[in-house]
């Protein structure tokens, strides 16, 4: 760790003009096509264990430079990225962290944050925040890579009480030039959440493909599947080597996930079983209207709204705040702290889009103990 980085340092701006990716597949190579064309970027420069997605970023204008090394590829630069499977990312902090500069920032794009934000704060301090977009394909590999991939989709960002507003604004300035829309989650609940929103459904459209061909005749099913069994079975032929990894590094959250569907198919499984039709109707009612609830596209418009408040010099206080804007969906476009020549505190301003969520994050901090201002926004 590099401890001589000092928290003034720390809340420096930082304009990020070089990038470092560390592993080139779907999300690494398409953070980088997405940074080489939509931000003012003058250097991105990769590595990947398998040449030939080095070459292949190469082509396709996904990096600048291939590096030799993943240390090379996180020396001199102002931002590191690490997109390798989710097992592999803690080895990788591990490895670069007496290489970075010590002004770096550091985050990565798994989709389990404990253990992976763990290991980055102990090898690279307050130089790391994790995060994952909420942004995927089920085809993998530098090929399927495109710098649309996280447009208008969410990337979890999950800061601590550790993380300084200076490296949560660098990353959640990338994500925004990428076309994403951060939000801030605790790495825990990250991790509960993802398992039921995304593990779930992985591990459910496998076992229909399994129950499917259990039937026999392989040629018959490919030829009356219909539209709804290919839609709902389509990442199951995503890769399996990468769910294992996955799946291990959050595999207390799955099962308790699995569990809550167990425990739902026994609930059909005894409607049916007892003829109980206006019970399974009802069921399948609630699920219809909280489907079309939840997909209801989000409206990430609105006028930027400003909000100000003092905050005390204590550890926690940046993971507090945004992680109540992101339980509320609040989409926090600016953040930066201004400390206070007195010492012991400082003032944190913030630039949030929409008043109605504005609203809801005023109150939410109030409820806090913060004292909450609202300010005139430059557009």
């Amino acid at each position: 760790m590099n401890e001589q980085r000092s928290s003034r340092e720390l809340d420096a701006p930082l304009e990020v003009r070089r990038v470092g990716i560390v592993g080139l597949g779907l999300i690494g190579g398409s953070i980088g096509l997405g940074l080489r064309t939509r931000a003012p970027i003058d250097w991105v420069v990769g590595f990947d264990v398998d040449s030939e997605a080095v070459s292949g970023a190469l082509d396709r204008g996904a990096v600048d430079a291939g590096a030799e090394s993943l240390e090379d590829a996180a020396a001199g630069v102002d931002l590191v990225v690490v997109a390798t499977p989710v097992d592999l990312i803690p080895g990788v902090l591990d490895r670069i962290a007496s290489y970075v500069d010590d002004r770096t920032v550091v985050t990565d794009a798994g989709s389990v944050k404990a253990e992976v934000v763990a290991a980055g704060e102990r090898y690279l301090g307050n130089a790391f925040v994790g995060g994952h977009p909420m942004s995927g394909s089920e085809r993998h590999g530098i090929e399927a890579a495109s710098e649309d991939l996280f447009e208008d989709a969410w990337w979890i960002v999950t800061p601590t009480p550790e993380t300084p507003s200076r490296t949560y604004a660098t990353v959640t300035s990338m994500v925004s030039a990428l076309g994403a829309r951060p939000v801030a989650l605790d790495p825990s609940t990250h991790d509960a959440l993802v398992a039921r929103l995304s593990h779930l459904p992985q591990l459910t459209a496998s076992a229909l493909v399994d129950v499917a061909l259990a039937a026999g005749d392989r040629e018959a099913l490919l030829g009356l599947a219909g539209g709804g069994f290919r839609d709902v079975t389509r990442i199951a032929a995503s890769n399996p080597d990468l769910w294992v990894a996955i799946i291990r590094s959050n595999h207390q959250a799955v099962l308790e996930s699995l569990e809550g569907l167990g425990t739902r198919l026994e609930a059909v499984t005894s409607m049916i079983s007892m003829q109980h039709w206006d019970e399974l109707r009802s069921w399948l009612d609630r699920s219809r209207r909280a489907r079309l609830d939840v997909f209801t596209k989000p409206d990430f418009g609105g006028e930027p709204v400003g909000l100000t408040l003092m905050i005390p010099d204590r550890p926690g206080v940046l993971a507090e705040v945004t992680t109540a804007a992101g339980e509320l969906g609040a989409n926090i476009e600016d953040l930066r702290i201004v400390h206070s020549t007195e010492g012991g505190q400082g003032r944190l301003e913030l630039i949030v889009t929409g008043p109605e969520r504005a609203e809801s994050l005023v109150g939410a901090l109030m409820g806090l103990g913060y004292r909450v201002a609202r300010t005139e926004v430059d557009i």
